[in-house]
């Protein structure tokens, strides 16, 4: 059977790219190191971009709950934070991704660190006013959330046209180092604001920031893998594409099924933390930063091991193993201990995180055209996020009722069953 004049084209095109890693012979850094793409300035600024609006976002998260702990004793309430951050991204993460297919990923980038910006300045105004309830503080963290649901997807679409397919792999770690260093700054930074001053003032860091990385992104970067062709598409049918391909793609499918079921499990973790820190010791808000900050250190830790992982187990063992070992930190903080255990127990559950999370987006990367490759994105991201509103929801309720050991030991026996009974029946290639 013959190839079309235009297939074999594109074939021989990425051909080329797998050996060059750039279109037309360009240079591009040389992949072989976790630190590469870093050299690349287009994807330097990028990056830089990437850090500074998640650590915006985990400042932003870590302030929102303890606020809640101020302004009710509602488990359920202090959980409902979670669902509010990661709820909005559900809903609107595949929009997104078909606006990023069918418009200029870089302005996409642009509106959402504007939108984020706009949503902080909201959020430390009523704050500052006095005027915050906690109903009030569950809408403005819904609100500030649909910032990450614009900016998610584009920036993963963005990153392939950058860095070029050959360094993707190393640039896809980065990306995952950044979110997790943010989650040891971000709620460092955010624990001082609010020891010094109030949970306000963290607001008003964080939209100064998202003010700074638009004056990064202000340029945007050069590509060196070339971008689909835009299509005249519309919304509506961009969307029906992107999720014709996800129920025709088995492997594909595999992903989001594991995604959904780990952060269902991980996000919940996150959502009780702050009940965990209110009950150990003084409760301070610095044990929930601390806490947190381990969290994130663990995750940061393993990225840079995670490449010579990769190459000795295979994706269904690594996220396997990853899930069990999240499991059994949870099931380790349900019980009392010294301040030094738990952050040990947080720091390995921040390097399960990462590894298994990382582990997914790869998958679900390189199981996508590149024509479908924000839309598919943004239906992992569904998947993500819905297994982490689903899991603060229903684990708060649990919370609420039984009490927050038996949500614990619940949720880890729960990612004991997701590794046990998914690593039989729906395997990763």
């Amino acid at each position: 059977m013959h190839q079309r004049p235009a297939e074999s084209a594109q074939r021989r095109h990425g051909a080329h790219l797998l050996k060059t890693g750039a279109p037309n012979g360009e240079s591009t850094p040389d992949p072989s190191t976790p630190w590469a793409p870093l050299r690349d300035p287009g994807f330097l600024r990028l990056w830089s971009v990437w850090l500074i609006a998640n650590l915006c976002m985990w400042m932003g998260d870590v302030a929102a709950a303890w606020l809640m702990t101020s302004l009710t004793s509602s488990k359920l309430m202090v959980a409902m934070i979670q669902t509010c951050t990661t709820l909005p991204v559900f809903l609107l993460a595949l929009p997104g991704g078909a606006v990023a297919d069918v418009v200029d990923r870089h302005r996409g980038l642009l509106v959402a660190q504007a939108w984020s910006a706009a949503a902080a300045a909201v959020l430390a105004a009523t704050a500052l006013g006095g005027q915050l309830s906690a109903p009030l503080l569950l809408g403005l963290t819904f609100l500030a959330s649909i910032a990450t649901a614009l900016r998610w997807p584009v920036y993963s679409a963005l990153v392939p046209d950058v860095v070029g397919r050959e360094a993707l792999p190393a640039a896809i770690v980065l990306g995952g180092m950044a979110v997790n260093a943010s989650r040891v700054l971000g709620p460092l930074a955010a624990g001082l604001v609010i020891g010094l001053a109030s949970g306000a003032w963290v607001f008003v860091l964080t939209t100064a920031l998202s003010l700074a990385s638009i004056a990064l992104l202000w340029r945007p970067p050069p590509a060196h893998a070339p971008r689909p062709a835009q299509t005249s598409q519309g919304l509506l049918a961009a969307m029906a594409a992107g999720l014709a391909f996800a129920r025709r793609n088995r492997p594909f499918q595999a992903v989001l099924l594991w995604s959904f079921c780990f952060f269902l499990c991980a996000t919940s973790l996150l959502g009780l933390l702050p009940l965990v820190a209110r009950g150990r010791g003084a409760g301070s808000a610095q044990l929930y930063t601390l806490l947190f900050a381990c969290l994130g250190s663990g995750a940061v830790g393993v990225g840079f091991v995670l490449h010579h992982a990769r190459r000795r187990w295979s994706v269904q063992a690594i996220v396997s193993a990853g899930t069990a070992l999240l499991s059994a930190c949870v099931a380790c903080m349900a019980f009392d201990g010294p301040a030094w255990r738990s952050g040990t127990v947080m720091f390995l559950a921040g390097a399960a995180w990462l590894a298994v999370g990382n582990t997914l987006s790869i998958a679900a990367q390189l199981a996508l055209p590149p024509a479908l490759r924000a839309r598919g994105l943004s239906i992992f991201l569904m998947a993500v996020m819905a297994g982490g509103a689903a899991g603060a929801a229903l684990f708060g309720t649990v919370a609420e009722g039984l009490g927050l050991r038996a949500a614990l030991l619940t949720l880890a026996a729960t990612g004991f069953a997701v590794a046990a009974v998914l690593g039989r029946r729906c395997r990763l290639g």
